[in-house]
């Protein structure tokens, strides 16, 4: 009995442990062919993350960067000649928020 009571112990013990642990965030990405240049690509999406409101925009050879809320955007437009790739990428705690600005911002860069 009392060998059942210390297993069940650490066993309770260590599902608390893992729950206390804070969860992953989540990774929602896409890419998308344009008919339209990169510099083009890169115009566009900069001015749809203005239209949303996002804060600390930065960008750099490697995308467009920024927050709303507690998520965290990467956009970035990859030259294919005189066509683009898009790649969207964003990434937070809350799938749902996540899913959808993932979704507005591939809608809305065309």
């Amino acid at each position: 009995m009392k060998k059942l009571f210390l297993a069940f112990l650490c066993i309770t013990s260590s599902l608390s442990y893992a729950n206390s642990q804070p969860t992953p965030p989540e990774l929602w990405s896409w890419f998308k062919d344009l008919d339209k240049s990169a510099k083009a690509c890169e115009i566009q999406s900069s001015f749809v993350l203005q239209k949303l409101k996002i804060e600390n925009q930065t960008e750099n050879e490697y995308g467009i960067y920024g927050n709303i809320k507690d998520n965290r955007i990467v956009v970035k437009c990859i030259d294919m000649g005189e066509k683009s790739k898009l790649w969207v990428a964003v990434a937070g705690n809350d799938k749902v928020s996540v899913e959808l600005l993932r979704n507005l911002l591939i809608k809305e860069i065309k």
